[in-house]
């Protein structure tokens, strides 16, 4: 079996080892999509995540769908020959806040393709792939393995959305337009006008993108001067989903006083130069969104029941021994939205 390790010195090995021996309650799986992540292409650019950093080989990728090819013996609920989708995150079950069901917050999740822990989580940049049980669920056979694969952005970003309880004729600011700022965007036409929703990118490739979706609104920050001016005071609510220091500062400046921030985006690790006393002064409601819990499962349901199209973003497959080529493309927003890698 083929495992394609990304090493501290930003270059991929590929590896032949054996499978493992599967547990009484895993699942063995071939992978057949998984795509690229924001998190994945910090790993790739910047060997680190969010102050994780990668210090021994780590397998990229936690966006997968398979095909079940061999079942432990306790395994009940799967048969061989079955397709699913991964929920990437097991978590410990017993921990303050699994046993409040806030399960994106649980203080031992292992989360496949992460360097939070060492050992290093591996990913799903290999060929077969063991999983625990619980973490597996059934797809349609009219759902492809590509659409499968957007399970776990799109819980990230119904999780997003949860904070929400009040839509109607609110200004909504989604800043940053890469994949998780278009779901979010999907999910909030599900409640909302088209003309209350402003997507905003420094970026013209994924505006453009957006700009296909059906955004009536799309906003060149790339001088946000004029942003800020322009929009100053103009928002209610505000997603930010790029992970960048100057997105928030410029939401903190278009944002309505007594506003609702949703921070999404990965920010870097560290200490970050945001203007902390306007959020006092506008007296704004800033909430972290991290990861999902039972968003998942929501997930899930919703591409089994095609509510969304996700074809509109995904713009480059590659084969899974090309995941090198493929990170490359996934980091020019020139060029790419949405990349997967297939096997």
């Amino acid at each position: 079996m083929k495992k394609y390790y990304f090493n501290p010195d930003k270059k991929f090995t590929a590896v032949e080892e054996k499978n493992t021996i599967l547990k009484k309650s895993q699942i063995r799986i071939k992978m057949k999509n998984c795509g690229i992540c924001g998190s994945d292409i910090h790993y790739y650019l910047f060997g680190e995540n969010g102050g994780r950093k990668i210090i021994e080989p780590l397998m990229l990728g936690h966006e997968f769908s398979g095909e079940i090819i061999e079942i432990g013996s306790k395994v009940n609920n799967f048969k061989v020959g079955e397709r699913i989708i991964v929920n990437p995150a097991l978590y410990c079950g017993e921990c303050k806040f699994c046993k409040l069901k806030k399960f994106n917050l649980c203080e031992n999740v292992s989360f496949f393709g992460s360097a939070a822990k060492v050992p290093h989580t591996q990913g799903a940049f290999r060929e077969n792939i063991e999983i625990n049980e619980t973490q597996c669920y059934k797809i349609f056979d009219s759902v492809s393995y590509e659409e499968a694969a957007f399970a776990e952005p799109l819980a990230v970003s119904l999780h997003a959305c949860s904070f929400l309880n009040e839509y109607k004729n609110k200004k909504i600011l989604i800043s940053g337009s890469g994949p998780i700022g278009l779901l979010i965007f999907k999910i909030l036409l599900k409640y909302t006008k088209n003309e209350n929703i402003f997507l905003a990118d420094i970026n013209n490739n994924v505006l453009n993108g957006a700009k296909k979706l059906g955004s009536s609104n799309i906003i060149n920050v790339y001088d946000s001067s004029n942003f800020t001016k322009d929009y100053n005071n103009f928002f209610d609510i505000a997603f930010e989903s790029s992970g960048n220091v100057n997105s928030i500062n410029n939401i903190i400046k278009v944002i309505n006083k007594g506003g609702m921030v949703i921070q999404v985006g990965n920010m870097p690790g560290g200490l970050l130069g945001i203007e902390y006393n306007q959020m006092m002064l506008k007296e704004l409601k800033f909430f972290g969104s991290y990861r999902f819990g039972k968003e998942f499962r929501e997930a899930v349901d919703l591409i089994n029941k095609k509510a969304f199209s996700f074809e509109d973003m995904l713009t480059h497959s590659f084969k899974l021994e090309e995941c090198e080529e493929a990170m490359k493309v996934a980091s020019n927003k020139d060029i790419s939205i949405k990349v997967q890698v297939y096997n």
